[in-house]
């Protein structure tokens, strides 16, 4: 929002206000004109952390006034653009290596990255993060032999990004759990009877 006082000398009837506005790095000049018993205005459809430069001026039948002096301002930080070529593969029964590339958009300082997985068909959704320089990560302590769906997001202070594309992986198999229920009977002189049950985690 733009705030200003009316000229000590207004050297006829004001009939409005000019207000100018550019980002700081370009030449690129916009305007909006607001009514003379106005001394406010909001500029929207600005680029997030964006600097700009605003000036001000008044005017009458005859024509504009002199600029008032430069404001430079900055716009705060927006989110950012969703991550790029997510991509996932195994690294063993419970670890999966996700890979990425920096959104097109950052709109300001990025701060990190949220990886985001579950189990394929699961509501139980579990989040690991990324500092802003990284650009792959491995999670850990997954299940064996098992399907997951992996989703990114970036942040900055604007907030968080819409998630990237579905990425699905399958962790490699692992070793089964030690077998259950297991017996032992002599059933005749020469011979030994083992059962058992199966385990409780094939993980394969």
């Amino acid at each position: 929002r733009v705030d200003w006082n009316p000229p000590v000398q207004a050297n006829g009837e004001i009939m409005g206000y000019n207000v100018f506005y550019r980002p700081s790095d370009t030449e690129d000049v916009s305007s909006k004109t607001v009514d003379p018993n106005e001394n406010r205005v909001v500029l929207d459809g600005l680029e997030p952390a964006t600097e700009y430069t605003i000036t001000v001026s008044a005017f009458t039948l005859v024509g504009d006034g002199d600029r008032s002096q430069p404001l430079v301002v900055k716009t705060p930080d927006g989110a950012p653009s969703s991550p790029l070529s997510v991509t996932a593969e195994e690294q063993g029964p419970d670890t999966v290596r996700v890979t990425w590339q920096t959104p097109s958009e950052t709109n300001g300082d990025l701060l990190g990255y949220y990886i985001y997985y579950q189990v394929v068909g699961s509501t139980d959704t579990s989040r690991a993060e990324a500092g802003p320089d990284q650009t792959t990560y491995s999670i850990s302590g997954l299940r064996p032999a098992t399907e997951y769906v992996i989703t990114l997001t970036a942040y900055t202070e604007g907030g968080e990004s819409e998630r990237s594309g579905e990425v699905l992986v399958r962790t490699l198999s692992g070793v089964p759990s030690t077998p259950l229920s297991v017996t032992a009977s002599g059933g005749a002189p020469d011979a030994i009877l083992v059962t058992w049950e199966p385990p409780t985690e094939t993980n394969g």
